[in-house]
């Protein structure tokens, strides 16, 4: 079986395995009850117990993360093996000619380099982030950099490269003069994956006054923003910084406000 038929079945476990790791390094369940004993638990204020209740609350929202992950995972896993062992019971019946020689080196190129891989992966991750991978087509916020600004723009994959850290996007929008939008490189860093329509459902609410990095109604650029509150079609209310009107609040789809990509 040729290389690039298993691999990106294999990206995808690792790259899952990858992001429930960081996912629990960023809220230990083991933190929570460092401080506290049985006898000091009940020792706690009105609001020391309420800080431990959202401290429980967000692990609990943590490890649902964590279980579409270990799905996600143990899908491709499942996956892998069926194909692996259809590999291995063609590979028992076949002959030791040449066509089985060019069978076993299917997966590269005749320069020796891998072909582009079928999913990328994502280093910027939180609970609120999709569980789906990054493929060709998906939508991405781009950190486009020049020598005056730095700002996140919607592109689309078109390619990816490398190792699955780098890939060729594209801005859909044209430029001013109405010519086709432009073609960047981007590595891992520089971009967040903007969910699919079908994952919405599945994402996780933000609570009030988490910063986040939101698309600006009726553009393609992002900014960022604090969460003021949620409604129930799942629309984030939000307060955009450097709102030149005081306290407006701006109402946001769920799919194009993003995690703030932060250490």
């Amino acid at each position: 079986m040729a290389a690039e038929d298993t691999e990106g079945y294999w990206d995808i476990v690792i790259s899952s395995l990858q992001d429930i790791c960081n996912a629990n390094e960023s809220l230990s369940f083991d933190d929570i009850f460092s401080n506290h004993t049985d006898s000091t638990l009940g020792k706690l204020s009105e609001s020391e117990l309420e800080t431990l209740k959202e401290e429980i609350n967000d692990h609990k929202l943590n490890i649902g993360t964590a279980t579409r992950l270990i799905a996600t995972a143990q899908q491709n896993l499942l996956t892998l093996t069926s194909k692996l062992e259809k590999a291995q019971q063609k590979q028992e019946t076949s002959t030791r000619s040449g066509k089985l020689q060019s069978a076993s080196k299917g997966g590269k190129k005749a320069n020796g380099k891998k072909g582009n891989k079928k999913y990328g992966r994502q280093y910027w991750v939180s609970k609120y982030d999709p569980s789906e991978p990054i493929i060709i087509g998906s939508e991405v916020a781009f950190k486009l950099k020049n020598r005056h600004f730095e700002e996140w723009i919607q592109c689309e994959v078109t390619k990816i490269l490398s190792d699955g850290t780098r890939y060729e996007i594209k801005d859909p929008e044209p430029d001013e003069n109405n010519n086709p939008g432009q073609t960047f490189k981007a590595n891992y860093k520089e971009i967040l994956l903007i969910p699919s329509v079908l994952e919405v459902p599945n994402l996780i609410s933000y609570p009030h006054g988490t910063k986040v990095l939101a698309r600006y109604p009726e553009t393609t650029t992002f900014y960022p923003a604090v969460v003021v509150g949620q409604k129930k079609d799942g629309t984030v209310r939000l307060k955009f910084d450097g709102e030149e009107e005081v306290n407006k609040e701006t109402e946001v789809e769920r799919r194009v406000v993003l995690p703030f990509p932060q250490r």
